[in-house]
């Protein structure tokens, strides 16, 4: 069994200031280092960047990384296109440094029987339709989960379908679009810790967590 990786590390961090996945988190490590370290143990990983970035990502990781797209769809798909053939692949954030705690073999194990298989935290709190300033309704949180990466995919599938309709609609994960065209994604259980880094209060948060 063939396992790869990609690190989509291709955001602007716009709503953070600059890009979040080169932010420091201690005097040597950046942020990106960590999705690296931990994804490198099962096998080929491929890096999606800025152009301007590929370089600095080379020299540094002596990974493949290949040029980021449009959107992150694009840069999904930019980076299964450089892979070599695998039997799943898994797609991570790289502004999600903080990997303790995950059973990625499990996620492995649930992509191989189910052909899809993503990790997901329980909604705790009350969850509000909301239009414009107002709540119009009260959603059902025993029915929702979010979301978290990696993801794992059967490689083949997935670039299958990618390669068809990476621009049809507007996904936010492959697992959306996974759904829409084969169905049932296999949920495993994840960590709150494994937090997205969105704002420089995430930041800090995430440094409390892997120091």
């Amino acid at each position: 069994m063939k396992i790869a990786s990609i690190i989509v590390a291709a955001g602007e961090g716009k709503r953070f200031g600059r890009k979040k996945q080169f932010e420091k988190v201690s005097n040597e490590r950046i942020v990106l280092d960590y999705s690296v370290e931990k994804l490198i143990k099962y096998g080929e990983v491929v890096i999606v960047s800025k152009i301007e970035d590929m370089e600095f990502i080379k020299k540094r990781y002596n990974l493949k990384v290949v040029e980021g797209g449009k959107e992150r769809k694009n840069s999904v798909l930019n980076g299964l296109l450089y892979l070599s053939e695998c039997d799943i692949v898994l797609v991570h954030d790289a502004v999600r440094p903080v990997l303790v705690g995950l059973d990625i073999e499990r996620l492995i194990k649930e992509a191989l029987e189910f052909g899809a298989a993503i990790f997901y935290i329980p909604v705790n709190d009350t969850v509000k339709l909301k239009s414009e300033s107002f709540s119009i309704a009260t959603l059902d949180r025993k029915k929702l989960v979010l979301s978290q990466t990696p993801q794992a995919f059967d490689f083949r599938k997935l670039i299958n379908v990618m390669r068809k309709y990476v621009d049809e609609g507007n996904f936010t994960d492959e697992a959306a679009l996974w759904e829409k065209f084969y169905g049932r994604v296999k949920l495993v259980g994840g960590s709150k810790k494994n937090i997205k880094i969105t704002t420089k209060e995430d930041l800090e948060i995430a440094k409390c967590l892997l120091e």
